[in-house]
């Protein structure tokens, strides 16, 4: 069904699927609000069946709940209200659904994330397979997918083993966060931190107000060959620099003790002398799609850089009430046959 679907709205599998714009191109009603311990709502309905999301949560469980929701749209289930789908999938209670559940499960997570899909998002992270926890949520961040949800997509998909996908999804995503990012973590734990190195140059970052981004490049203070910023955007800025400030990344590595209740092992990243910036998006960011760029040069040198970065930063605050233009909602209220 999820690859029939991707067929019908001709959705392209070489970047993250639009989960929000196919809900939209179905002609379903989308809308975002306050609901407390509920991830999400699907409400059938003639003309216009509709889809409710908890405003509150990150971007990438919106769209795994989105996709999950619209499971039950397609195989025509009755009205459902799900409680903190991501919880249930780090629990590992999947098995314990029932049926419907399953089946919506199973849509959301193909739609979302096909195999396919998943082996662009590891060649663009530079990766064949992930290593750990971290190269997951970095994963899942690019596909704009639920942490959890990619981890145990992974061992269905056969990249990964079930053994390390029960392990890794058992490792609550705030744990990650605060892990990449120590003390500097967002307030709102429902904010990402974004872990960005070389293998993210030239890459999107799709962030929300109050999000951290983590940025580590390598960098050998001796040479006097050093990083800095040719483009910082106004709405951005630097909590902290490795080389200037207190601040150290935290280790990184869950490889060692899988299942751990603390994260320990290897350093964030491994070899050579990196340098780590820690970046906020301003919690008052008004939507603007913008850019980030660094050159690693040699300031008294006229010659070429030795090393660039950049990525497009697009930041889209929370969204809140019906997504549907007021022309298409009076329409989608009249029905199909209005004129």
């Amino acid at each position: 069904m999820a690859a029939e679907l991707h067929s019908d709205l001709d959705i392209e599998l070489d970047r993250p699927v639009d989960v929000f714009a196919a809900i939209e191109q179905l002609g379903l009603i989308l809308a975002f609000a306050p609901l407390g311990k509920v991830s999400g709502l699907y409400l059938p309905g003639h003309p216009s069946a509709g889809i409710l999301l908890h405003e509150g949560h990150p971007r990438t469980r919106q769209r795994y709940t989105a996709g999950h929701e619209l499971g039950h749209h397609v195989f025509e289930h009755a009205a459902e209200v799900d409680v903190d789908l991501e919880g249930s999938l780090r629990r590992g209670d999947v098995e314990r659904w029932p049926n419907h559940e399953k089946e919506a499960e199973a849509f959301g997570a193909w739609f979302l994330m096909p195999r396919r899909l998943l082996r662009c998002g590891l060649g663009e992270l530079g990766l064949d397979r992930p290593s750990d926890a971290y190269d997951v949520y970095a994963l899942s961040l690019w596909l704009g997918t639920s942490y959890t949800a990619t981890a145990r997509q992974l061992a269905t998909t056969r990249i990964i083993g079930q053994p390390e996908a029960d392990a890794w999804a058992r490792i609550a995503p705030r744990d990650l966060k605060q892990a990449l990012a120590g003390e500097l973590v967002p307030d709102d734990l429902h904010n990402d931190v974004w872990w960005l190195d070389a293998n993210h140059n030239r890459q999107p970052v799709d962030a929300r107000p109050g999000d951290r981004v983590v940025l580590t490049l390598d960098e050998i203070p001796a040479s006097g060959v050093s990083w800095r910023f040719t483009a910082l955007p106004e709405q951005v800025r630097v909590l902290a620099d490795s080389y200037e400030d207190d601040w150290e990344p935290r280790p990184r590595s869950v490889a060692a003790n899988l299942g751990a209740d603390r994260l320990d092992g290897e350093e964030l990243v491994g070899g050579g002398h990196p340098r780590s910036f820690v970046l906020e998006v301003s919690p008052e960011a008004h939507r603007e799609v913008t850019h980030l760029a660094l050159v690693k040069d040699e300031p008294w040198d006229p010659g070429p850089p030795s090393g660039e970065f950049e990525v497009s930063l697009s930041i889209n605050p929370r969204l809140h009430g019906i997504q549907l233009a007021e022309e298409e909602l009076v329409l989608a209220a009249q029905g199909p046959d209005a004129p």
